[in-house]
């Protein structure tokens, strides 16, 4: 069976020109924008992040972060209006809450 190498068989008859613009269209597949979170999606999110606080329940934020989705699991041991300090496993993260896509509690997420 033929295995095909892509573009790297052309390599050195492409100019640096042409790299360049393959290269950002490759990055421009993998970027996603943020969605606009609906008035309810806020209320729900807020609801979610309140419970978890005050409860100190295990959340699953998933964060808006360089360009693509990042999710975060721990305890939120701190809030303010800016950001929130969440407590994981391995560290303390500093989260920004406008960066906050969505937010899950401990026993949703195991179902």
């Amino acid at each position: 069976m033929i295995q095909d190498r892509g573009n790297i068989k052309w390599a050195s008859m492409m100019l640096p020109e042409h790299l360049e613009l393959l290269r950002e269209y490759k990055q421009q597949g993998r970027t996603e924008q943020p969605r606009e979170l609906t008035e309810w999606e806020l209320e729900e999110l807020q609801k979610t992040i309140d419970q978890a606080f005050n409860q100190q329940l295990d959340i699953k934020l998933d964060v808006w972060k360089d360009c693509k989705i990042t999710q975060w699991t721990g305890i939120i041991k701190s809030m303010n209006t800016n950001e929130l300090i969440l407590e994981t496993l391995l560290k303390t993260k500093s989260i920004p809450i406008q960066s906050i896509q969505s937010a899950q509690l401990d026993a949703d997420y195991y179902d």
